[in-house]
């Protein structure tokens, strides 16, 4: 399966090559009135030419809902200055179909029953905004397109970017069946893990205390912290990024699954006993008050700046924007300054298998079946991965929200300095296209404008691991029989099995019933799940 997707991918580049030296090379067949000849093409090497249509032409979209860019615009994407520029340049005007923040799962599903799907729809496995039989159901039941013939006469751009992506990218954009459906948003580069732990510097420093590499050593920090500055919850974070603490013990994804040389594994089933022994540890901590008390709760996912700014947490997991973002400007302390560390390990020198992978890419644009004008629509998209789409996508408007300094963009006061006290994030959603948006040739670089290079240092050290140890790849995708069986089972599981590991940290629950646990979790068919998890590893990986 993997050779034949990158045959495919090479295929349609060699397509449309081919089709651009015999066809036209203007970009003149702007699509406003459908499906155009079979030989006229736009050449990547040549002018994209804009607009994409003389006449003004309308297509629906369904987007989810940005809460920060819905705050400033009025609540409407039109608003927004960077896609009133796109309408202007593209004469493509946009119909937007946002549900409300938090229902975009549920609305997403009602647009098949309500048999009116929009032209254009956001597609995230992460977000849960999926067909739930797979996206070949959906091609075979009639609901999204195949763009496998579509592609290299009207996106291009696109092709070449996803022939430069890496290889996971490549085998993620085609379906098991080996049809492309989806259409990306694909990395200029690869970035390094973007959050980690991260550590009070000036409290380390002020105890004499070197930087933690051991469980011993972070046991150590989180005493000293709370004996000597009275931190109520020397180590702070979710549930979520507590477990990670595992790593070093060799516990991977003990509430999801992992693998090791192709095999797809799951902590509670394979590595039973250290699980017990990171319970053990963490249980410890909880009960000595080295641990938030409340961290059960917590869901403020990029740290509590609450806690912070009061001198009650040492310890973190943040992403490496935030403590010069959110933790200090919270802070009355001027000497407060923060650090990255890596997860702990066993012994000095241990080398890590896991931490944070930053996929090549994650949501995508599908495009519906009905779609009267699908030629345009990918045109449209397919500007955003030309050289003069992709730098406005990123930047926005040249001598207005940035200039070229030195041969590189540089935001202006528009982002960076805003005149309505408009933060830069806020800025940019507003005059640059969203990052967590499908369709784009991303620079993901053009945020290091507003970090420092000791903030951004961090990342390197949270991406010191073997990133490809226990990674598995969230492109590897469940068929439609097994998604179904995949929920029937592993629905309540994951649920049972995230209520009793809080349960034998806190306490509540001893850990004399752990082996009862281990058995109640097997009978609940945890082996089949790692057995489906397996099925789609290995598709995606042959």
């Amino acid at each position: 399966m993997k050779k034949r997707r990158i045959a495919l991918l090479l295929s349609l580049i060699m397509t449309t090559t081919a089709l651009a030296g015999c066809g036209s090379t203007d970009g003149s067949d702007n699509g406003g009135s459908g499906s155009g000849s079979g030989s006229e093409v736009v050449d990547v090497n040549s002018e994209f030419k804009l607009p994409l249509t003389d006449e003004k032409e309308t297509i629906t979209v369904f987007m989810p809902n940005d809460p920060t860019a819905m705050a400033k615009n009025g609540g409407d994407y039109n608003n927004n200055p960077f896609f009133q520029e796109l309408e202007e340049r593209t004469n493509v005007h946009i119909e937007w179909q946002v549900p409300a923040a938090q229902t975009e799962s549920e609305q997403f599903n009602l647009l098949f029953t309500s048999g009116e799907l929009p032209d254009l729809m956001y597609y995230s496995q992460t977000g849960n905004i999926v067909y739930k039989d797979g996206l070949d159901a959906a091609v075979d039941d009639g609901y999204f397109l195949d763009l496998t013939d579509l592609l290299p006469k009207y996106a291009p751009h696109y092709l070449a970017a996803l022939e430069s992506a890496s290889e996971n990218v490549q085998k993620a954009a085609v379906t098991d069946e080996g049809r492309y459906v989806q259409i990306y948003s694909v990395l200029q580069t690869s970035q390094p893990s973007f959050f980690g732990y991260v550590v009070r510097q000036d409290w380390l420093d002020e105890c004499g205390l070197d930087t933690p590499e051991t469980y011993e050593d972070w046991e150590n920090m989180l005493k000293t912290f709370k004996d000597k500055y009275g931190a109520a919850a020397p180590l702070s974070t979710v549930p979520t990024w507590l477990w990670n603490l595992g790593y070093g013990m060799g516990v991977y994804n003990i509430t999801d699954f992992y693998q090791e040389d192709g095999k797809v594994k799951q902590a509670l089933l394979d590595e039973p006993e250290k699980v017990r022994q990171f319970l053990t540890l963490l249980n410890r901590w909880y009960e000595e008050g080295l641990l938030d008390p409340d961290f059960a709760s917590e869901t403020n996912f990029w740290g509590n700046s609450v806690l912070m700014a009061n001198n009650s947490t040492g310890v973190t997991c943040t992403m490496y924007t935030m403590p010069s973002a959110l933790f200090l400007p919270s802070m009355n302390d001027d000497n407060a300054s923060f650090s990255a560390i890596k997860y702990p390990v066993e012994n000095r020198g241990d080398e890590l298998k896991a931490g944070y992978v930053v996929p090549d890419t994650t949501n995508s644009w599908v495009i519906s079946a009905d779609c009267k004008n699908p030629e345009l629509i990918l045109k449209w998209i397919d500007y955003m991965y030309t050289e003069e789409g992709a730098l406005f996508a990123n930047y926005g408007k040249e001598g207005e929200t940035f200039n070229m300094v030195d041969g590189k963009p540089v935001y202006t006061d528009v982002i960076s300095n805003n005149a309505d006290g408009l933060s830069y994030d806020e800025a940019m959603r507003l005059y640059t296209y969203v990052p967590s948006w499908p369709g784009v040739s991303y620079d993901w670089e053009r945020e290091l404008q507003f970090v420092s290079e000791e903030d951004f240092n961090m990342c390197y050290v949270w991406d010191d691991f073997d990133h490809e140890a226990t990674y598995y790849p969230s492109y590897a995708s469940l068929n439609l029989e097994e998604t179904s069986e995949y929920s029937d089972i592993f629905s309540d599981l994951s649920t049972y099995i995230q209520e009793n590991l809080l349960s034998f940290v806190t306490g509540s629950k001893s850990l004399d019933e752990y082996d009862e646990f281990i058995e109640t979790v097997k009978s609940m068919n945890l082996e089949r799940v790692v057995e489906l998890k397996q099925s789609a590893l290995d598709r995606f990986n042959n």
